[in-house]
């Protein structure tokens, strides 16, 4: 893990713990997303707006319909979307940013 990867992890661990998750829990969502602690509704929907992001070429539309059948509604899903691109994009622009040394 790289210095800049270390200090990112710091952040969003402290933003976390403050928000009342354990190490733990965040280490082993770091280890594999399946391991979020969501209901399999939400742990769903949050798996798919990580590949959406990562890996958009591998989202079909099969993939929307099973989460339509999970009662999600379209802005759900693309909301959901929207906020983890937007946090990826924060973390690329605090990157930009970052002091080198």
């Amino acid at each position: 893990m790289t210095k800049k990867q270390i200090t990112y992890k710091i952040f969003n661990s402290k933003l976390l713990l403050a928000k009342g998750y354990t190490q733990k829990v965040l280490d082993k969502v770091i280890e594999d997303i399946i391991n979020i602690p969501f209901e399999n509704r939400e742990k769903s929907l949050a798996q798919f707006a990580i590949n959406a992001i990562y890996e958009s070429q591998f989202c079909h539309q099969e993939d929307f319909d099973a989460l339509y059948k999970m009662g999600w509604t379209q802005k759900d899903v693309f909301d959901v979307i929207e906020h983890t691109g937007t946090i990826f994009r924060n973390s690329r622009i605090l990157e930009a940013y970052w002091v080198k040394e």
